[in-house]
């Protein structure tokens, strides 16, 4: 590329117009620019810093008026709105003029990174959906700094970028990752979960179940409860298993009020118990972190619903044989009953052995009571962990059930 004829080119075109271009009254002849400054022309040396990439564009003159002008541009009466801009994203598209907001703030955050927190708030809402929907790979160090000093700036604007795009049928979220990824920003799961649960009903089966999971870590019950009982209502885009998840979050949210609806619903489907029981033992494994109390009775409940379905058994691999997983889950809802100090935890594992769908495991249950005793009469008694206790089990015949279809043979 001609750079010199570029630059020649440019000022006989823009020249005229320079005021305009300073004051970003014409916003449109910025663009270009822009995306020069953020390393978006691949015949533009990557190394050059982003005031070099302008340089390149436009002689001395006007460089410096392009400059000024995507300052100018945090001023302008014609940037869309936050929602506006997460509408666009929804259906795949941009606004151009947010990469010249990119580039101003850029501009400002190099200079001086505390002088991004005086700007006018709504220009900062506006460059934060900017910086997930136009894509520029460039770094925009005033988002982090923000969401790290002042996260009250930033956070609720994610949000209501987010509901913007879910308002217009988004199915992928951009920045999901601050919510879904292996270390999550905690302060915009407790602001947005809800409002993404509330909203998100296209979201794919394995992402509400996340959702759900993090809503009972980081979620008031109440209103938890609240957007359980919307979406239930509201169920017509819901498939079978998003359906299930709805219902068994209401469940353990408000035990007495749908359990008979969650029993109803599962049956005795494998199809749906398979879900519902890994969807349960999600939501057990972080129990010590959660807004709700697993009660026996719910375990109780939950053991009548679900073990009848899977017998204690392990797969045949031969001399590779381990507990089958579905067992191995519903070992874990016993192991709960096992470990609990409740008042009433051996007259909720009697109730179980009275169930005639238990029968299966009655050797699981009388090794419950067993251990209940143990731990009520012997000073000091340690209760083994989870490995130990199938271990136990086994070594005691009690893991022995009916083999069903799934077993490999």
């Amino acid at each position: 590329m001609d750079f010199e004829l570029t630059r020649l080119e440019n000022d006989e075109r823009l020249l005229s117009q320079i005021t305009s271009i300073k004051t970003a009254e014409n916003i449109q002849l910025l663009i270009p620019f822009a995306k020069a400054y953020l390393g978006l022309f691949y015949v533009i040396d990557s190394e050059l810093t982003a005031t070099d990439k302008v340089s390149l564009l436009a002689n001395s003159e006007l460089d410096d008026a392009i400059l000024e002008g995507f300052l100018s541009s945090l001023s302008s009466d014609e940037i869309p709105s936050l929602e506006k801009i997460g509408h666009a994203a929804a259906i795949k598209k941009e606004y151009s003029e947010g990469y010249i907001i990119l580039a101003g703030l850029d501009l400002i955050a190099k200079k001086s990174l505390a002088d991004i927190k005086k700007l006018n708030p709504a220009i900062i809402e506006k460059a934060v959906g900017f910086h997930f929907s136009n894509k520029t790979g460039y770094s925009d160090i005033w988002f982090d700094y923000l969401l790290a000093e002042h996260p009250d700036k930033v956070i609720p604007a994610i949000s209501c970028y987010w509901i913007a795009m879910l308002k217009n049928q988004a199915t992928y979220l951009p920045g999901i990752n601050l919510v879904l990824s292996a270390k999550p920003d905690v302060r915009i799961i407790r602001y947005c979960i809800l409002s993404l649960l509330q909203h998100w009903f296209l979201c794919k089966t394995k992402t509400l179940s996340q959702l759900l999971h993090l809503a009972f870590k980081y979620s008031e019950v109440k209103q938890f409860l609240t957007v359980c009982e919307y979406a239930l209502e509201n169920d017509e885009q819901l498939n079978e298993k998003t359906r299930l998840y709805w219902m068994a979050a209401a469940y353990l949210l408000s035990p007495d009020k749908y359990f008979a609806r969650l029993s109803d619903y599962a049956g005795r489907a494998k199809i749906k118990i398979m879900p519902l029981l890994d969807f349960i033992v999600l939501i057990l494994s972080d129990k010590n972190d959660i807004n709700i109390k697993f009660d026996n009775k719910i375990m109780v409940q939950l053991l009548r619903m679900v073990a009848p379905i899977f017998p204690p058994q392990h797969h045949v691999y031969g001399a590779l044989g381990e507990l089958d997983v579905n067992s191995k889950n519903v070992m874990s809802l016993f192991y709960h009953l096992a470990c609990s100090n409740d008042n009433d935890v051996t007259k909720e594992i009697k109730s179980l052995r009275k169930a005639r769908v238990m029968k299966i495991y009655s050797a699981v249950i009388d090794n419950l009571l067993a251990l209940q005793i143990r731990k009520n009469n012997e000073n000091n008694f340690l209760f083994p962990d989870f490995d130990v206790y199938i271990e136990m089990l086994a070594k005691d015949n009690c893991l022995q059930g009916r083999s069903n279809k799934f077993d490999l043979r």
